[in-house]
């Protein structure tokens, strides 16, 4: 128990390290930035801030308490499906696994939805491209599950870019009634200088991926089309990198890190009511 406790200890010291040099980073680019019109002007105090940093930090450690859940808990309950209620399908972000939603898979079936999806994205060294094949393989099994011809998507991070490939370079928009992305990094991100194989890579604001998508957010006609991300991500940098246009929705949360908006109830309640909304147009 004295060892456990000892490698918990480290990897809350790493882990620290880790948020406390990548808000440095993200302090670093604003103040050497030319200013952009488009980023939301908001003033947060320094206790703000504080507690931001310390909800991203624990928000950090119990994803990788919780990551061996990952591959114990199942992508699904098939017993417990309910025909003719379309399927929400939750898509992880990089180097991550079905774990990162455990809290907010309880909140959506708390709040009524009982046809949830949760699949592992593997392996984590593949291209978006890779990925959004194998939504597009687990939109068509959840249809046939639930009898429905819609499914809602909701990303976090990479799980975005994910969805939004699906919807825009592999025909999947028609059947996909609101598509939600989680500190997406929609237009690149600096920060994936420091990732790891190809899909980081995809990351870059001047990558291919990137420009491809950036031709093509609004070609989703029909669907409700919603980015939920926070003027204080650590990960997407600048932040407003994570916005899309118009006539995509753009929620922006404050005093929130790029891990906590998996477990902040302010974004889970913006999740709720959009796809609450959609259903109910």
């Amino acid at each position: 128990m004295h060892i456990i406790l000892n490698l918990l200890e480290i990897f809350l010291l790493l882990i620290t390290i880790v948020v406390i040099v990548t808000y440095i980073l993200r302090r670093y680019e604003l103040g050497n930035r030319e200013i952009v019109t488009s980023a939301p002007s908001v003033n947060t105090s320094t206790m703000e801030r504080a507690i931001g940093i310390a909800g991203e930090i624990g928000a950090s450690f119990l994803s990788l308490l919780l990551y061996p859940l990952g591959y114990i808990t199942g992508e699904s309950s098939v017993a417990d499906i309910r025909a003719g209620e379309p399927a929400i399908i939750l898509c992880h972000g990089y180097m991550h696994n079905r774990s990162a939603f455990l809290l907010m898979k309880h909140r959506i079936r708390k709040a009524g939805w009982n046809n949830l999806f949760v699949p592992n994205f593997r392996p984590a060294s593949a291209s978006i491209p890779c990925f959004a094949d194998q939504l597009s393989q687990k939109v068509r099994y959840a249809m046939s599950l639930t009898g429905c011809d819609k499914v809602n998507l909701i990303g976090h991070s990479m799980g975005g870019l994910v969805v939004r490939y699906y919807m825009e370079k592999l025909d999947g928009a028609s059947g996909v009634e609101t598509a939600i992305t989680l500190g997406t990094p929609n237009r690149g991100t600096k920060m994936a200088a420091l990732g790891l194989f190809e899909t980081a890579s995809q990351f870059r604001p001047d990558s291919a991926l990137i420009t491809e998508l950036a031709q093509t957010p609004s070609s989703c006609s029909g669907v409700n089309m919603v980015s939920v991300w926070s003027d204080f991500d650590n990960v997407v940098l600048p932040a407003e990198n994570a916005s899309l246009p118009e006539p995509c929705t753009n929620i922006v949360v404050s005093s929130v890190g790029h891990v906590a908006l998996l477990f902040s109830r302010r974004v889970f309640d913006h999740v709720c009511r959009e796809i609450a909304g959609s259903r109910a147009a």
